[in-house]
């Protein structure tokens, strides 16, 4: 039988396809990753997984026990934070629904500042596509939003949160690494590593792309996690290009190098969202205004 932190170890491999990303996203070592997918596939007596470079795809059993556990894990989350938010007073507890590029790499530094302030503040976050946090929101799951692409609904309220900037990234070890700036036309060519359909950073990408006359380009894989990514990138598979908060640490670290296109500027908001009618609790409320002030 599979124990809990199995299923874990096992779903987060899936969702950054190569045991390298999960090792990183779970803070434990790379060779634990391997033997806990080595025993989960010696419990269950299959084959999960089928590797092809550095980069893991399940096998058609693999896929099948995915979408099992990945529901029941699912559950199991939501059986416990509701059962530690309960035992948590509601005027100090503020949900929150949070895309991945503002959840994993801007709100832990946020929110971390602000409990210096109000130390005894509970959070909820919930990393959601922009449909499920404005679902979210609307239901009152959430109590404030935050998206990377403007939100047009007549029930919500929305508010520019800060800018972000889109950057090419490739490994150290490429060809235009040395360089200052990378054209449009090498954009066109060279191998890239492209976000899912549906991604508001490829949305973003595909227009600027179409604008200036960059389509089609050399897709080589299609990838669901900035993670992920980071790690093909960092292999010399490809080029891509992610937020400037998604890259910051692996760039300072040497694992990847950020480019600028020549004569091209990717830029965009992100905002917060909270439904129009509720009105945010005191402490809801300094969180937003906390946000606005940086």
């Amino acid at each position: 039988m599979l124990n809990i932190n199995e299923i874990r170890i096992f779903i987060e491999v899936v969702k950054a396809g190569s045991i390298t990303g999960a090792s990183k996203n779970l803070f434990i070592s790379q060779p634990a990753v391997s033997q806990h997918i080595k025993a989960i596939e010696k419990k269950l007596s299959t084959k999960l997984f089928e590797r092809v470079n550095t980069k893991l795809y399940l096998t058609n059993d693999g896929f099948k026990i995915y979408k099992e556990l990945e529901t029941l894990y699912r559950i199991f989350e939501g059986t416990i934070e509701k059962i530690s938010t309960e035992s948590i007073s509601a005027n100090k507890l503020i949900n929150i629904g949070a895309s991945k590029t503002i959840g994993n790499y801007l709100l832990p530094s946020l929110i971390k500042s602000y409990k210096e302030t109000e130390s005894d503040v509970y959070f909820s976050v919930r990393i959601q596509n922009t449909s499920e946090i404005v679902e979210g929101v609307l239901k009152e799951e959430s109590s404030i939003g935050f998206v990377e692409a403007p939100v047009y609904h007549k029930l919500l309220n929305i508010e520019t949160m800060c800018e972000d900037e889109l950057k090419v990234v490739c490994s150290p070890n490429s060809e235009i690494s040395k360089r200052s700036k990378i054209t449009i036309e090498e954009l066109k060519v060279l191998p890239f590593i492209s976000r899912e359909k549906g991604s508001s950073t490829r949305k973003i990408i595909e227009n600027v792309f179409s604008k200036c006359g960059c389509i089609p380009i050399n897709v080589v894989a299609t990838v669901s996690s900035n993670e992920a990514i980071k790690e093909f990138v960092a292999s010399g598979l490809g080029i891509s290009i992610l937020s400037k908060f998604a890259i910051s640490a692996d760039e300072k670290c040497g694992r990847i190098v950020s480019k600028s296109i020549d004569g091209v500027e990717i830029k965009r908001n992100f905002f917060m969202i909270w439904k129009n009618g509720r009105t945010l609790s005191s402490l809801e409320n300094g969180f937003r205004e906390f946000i606005k002030s940086l």
